[in-house]
């Protein structure tokens, strides 16, 4: 049985092999980046101690085999309630359709709940028509219209 978990230092490796199979569209800064391991233990660093954002993991038999990022965040409207947001969920190929989407996800709503969150929302980039049905399937709906400026 998978179990999540915050992320660790040591999980970076595998973290950054699970995002691989993630990025559909790169920035043009990105393009002529190559960061170093350093600099991606100064990200992780930042990352976990960072007020209401969690790194996580699903690990099934010591392995990671799944990763989210969950951020809860502070706000004014809606009456001061905080909303969740979710980004880079990926769950390894080879381990898809076995519940660990569905694990991270309800953690995810759990934790929204819990901090009194009026909403939970993610973005998927319009390509990924296997991740949609999955979170149509999970009682999500596709209900606004997003922008992105890469940089």
């Amino acid at each position: 049985m998978p179990t999540i978990r915050l992320a660790t230092e040591s999980d970076i490796p595998r973290l950054l092999e699970l995002y691989g199979d993630l990025v559909i569209s790169t920035a043009p800064g990105e393009l002529n980046r190559t960061p170093t391991a350093d600099a991606y233990r100064l990200a992780f660093a930042e990352i976990s101690t960072a007020a209401g954002h969690e790194l996580l993991v699903a690990e099934e038999e010591g392995k990671v085999v799944g990763t989210m990022a969950l951020i809860i965040v502070p706000n004014l409207s809606h009456g001061g309630l905080p909303w969740a947001g979710v980004e880079n969920v990926m769950v390894d190929a080879d381990y898809r359709r076995r519940g660990i989407g569905k694990l991270l996800m309800d953690y995810a709503l759990a934790q929204a709940k819990q901090a009194g969150c009026y909403k939970i929302q993610l973005i998927s980039d319009k390509s990924r028509k296997e991740a949609h049905r999955f979170y149509e399937a999970l009682g999500y709906k596709a209900s606004g219209h997003g922008f992105r400026m890469y940089l």
